[in-house]
């Protein structure tokens, strides 16, 4: 699986972090964010990420590409984010709002908050569910992604 990365000012330390964990894992880890004048703009960041992900999302969909955007809130990556056509992108704060959207949404983004008071055992298993939680095979859940456009 490749995973892109990528934060603005407010998620740098957080990103730094995430990206050490999961290349300790094994996982594939391509940290995408942009070198940008004004480090407090969070859309060149999603905007970076979401290039990569469709770029290359349709070729290595089999090998499930996946994108971890952050920002001080995550909030405003993920609107940035998902203003590409093609990108799922939403912030997870629990595993099972994460499996849940990946699950009945087909999420290829998580948002990330880089002030999160979340510690980092409770981050990676958020972002464990991300990586490993498969799409729904329902008809009604495809039904709604393929509405999304």
């Amino acid at each position: 699986m490749i995973i892109y990365l990528a934060a603005d000012h407010a998620g740098f330390a957080l990103k730094d972090k995430i990206k050490a964990m999961l290349t300790k894992q094994g996982q594939e880890v391509i940290d995408v964010t942009p070198v940008f004048k004004d480090a407090d703009d969070y859309p060149p960041v999603a905007q970076a990420l979401a290039k990569q992900l469709l770029r290359r999302g349709t070729r290595d969909e089999q090998r499930g590409t996946r994108g971890l955007l952050l920002c001080g809130s995550g909030v405003g990556v993920c609107i940035a984010a998902n203003r590409h056509k093609g990108i799922r992108a939403a912030v997870g704060h629990t595993v099972e709002e994460i499996k849940l959207a990946r699950e009945h949404n087909d999420i290829n983004a998580l948002c990330l908050s880089g002030r999160s008071r979340l510690n980092e055992k409770e981050l990676l298993k958020i972002i464990d569910a991300f990586l490993k939680t498969k799409k729904s095979s329902a008809v009604r859940h495809a039904r709604r992604v393929k509405q999304l456009g």
